[in-house]
């Protein structure tokens, strides 16, 4: 199921590929599916996620959500350093940080933590990403708007309560409220929500066959070490501190899947839409996609 499910996003990026060398997939088409898929998919995912769930031990849920959003609020600095330790050119340290916020968990994390716990586990790793998903439609998307052609530009701060924080806002009251909307509007949510995760990376494909490939894999050497810090010690190190904290078993477990997997296809998504260093972005959502197919094997072994 592992491989199988990483073979998928890589065909997808394939087709994307396909159809933008025969000029059928162009820039603007990729900017226009891609507000799609940040504003509107995304955001219907994120509500339909917890509505079917149910809740045993709020205590230690609110513990485990705590820690998760710890985790993404200590990050942001972790990559500041890190970037300034690498000497990233300034013009594009906010897509490097970008790709040690934010990964792949909602697209690839699921199945790969289902394939290992059961998928009883969605629940708890919504629960965990909740952080993500405030931090992306925030924080995020102003890193996106402070590429090297926006950084004159003065941060619309509206923005922050767009379908991205409201559809969080939303998930967070159902959980704690235990209310369910109504079936009929879960499954018009689901519909839509389900496209994202093909359609994003047919985007990235796309994006990709206006560059090089080898240029991509061969020009930036940051993008390898982003790769061992993303797949190998980002989940090292979340598995030993939850272990520290107490949490055991399936908790810690969705954690570490969370952290290891490779930079989210909504980091090239956000790059495309506020057209700073496109390349870069889908270079990263690549590389670290390919290389995860070595490690997430190997961190499923050990989990298990």
């Amino acid at each position: 199921m592992i491989i199988s499910t990483i073979c998928k996003l890589l065909l997808a990026m394939g087709v994307g590929y396909y159809l933008n060398k025969k000029r059928i997939f162009t820039e603007e088409v990729s900017q226009k599916l891609s507000y799609f898929v940040v504003n509107i998919a995304m955001p219907l995912m994120i509500v339909t996620a917890l509505n079917d769930t149910e809740i045993s031990d709020k205590g230690e849920l609110l513990r485990y959500i705590l820690a998760g959003a710890c985790f993404y609020l200590v990050i942001p600095f972790l990559a500041k350093g890190i970037n300034l330790l690498t000497k990233v050119p300034k013009e594009e340290r906010s897509v490097y940080e970008a790709f040690y916020l934010f990964s792949n968990n909602m697209f690839m994390g699921y199945p790969v933590a289902a394939s290992l716990y059961g998928s009883g586990c969605i629940f708890q790793l919504s629960m965990f990403n909740l952080g993500f998903n405030l931090l992306y439609y925030t924080y995020g998307i102003k890193l996106f708007q402070s590429g090297k052609d926006k950084e004159k530009e003065k941060f619309d701060y509206k923005k922050v309560l767009g379908p991205g924080t409201i559809a969080a806002i939303i998930a967070i009251v159902l959980f704690f409220s235990g209310l369910k909307l109504p079936q009929a509007a879960t499954e018009v949510c689901s519909f839509l929500g389900n496209v994202s995760s093909p359609l994003s990376m047919v985007i990235i494909g796309s994006t990709i066959g206006t560059y090089s490939l080898k240029s991509i894999f061969g020009d930036d050497k940051r993008l390898y070490f982003v790769s061992i810090v993303r797949l190998v010690l980002m989940p090292a190190a979340t598995y030993f501190i939850l272990s520290a904290l107490g949490f055991t078993g399936i908790l810690r477990g969705t954690a570490t899947v969370a952290m290891g997997m490779p930079v989210a296809s909504l980091v090239s998504m956000g790059c495309i839409e506020h057209q700073n260093n496109e390349k870069l972005g889908s270079a990263g959502v690549v590389l670290t996609t390919i290389v995860s197919l070595f490690t997430i094997p190997v961190m499923l072994i050990f989990l298990g």
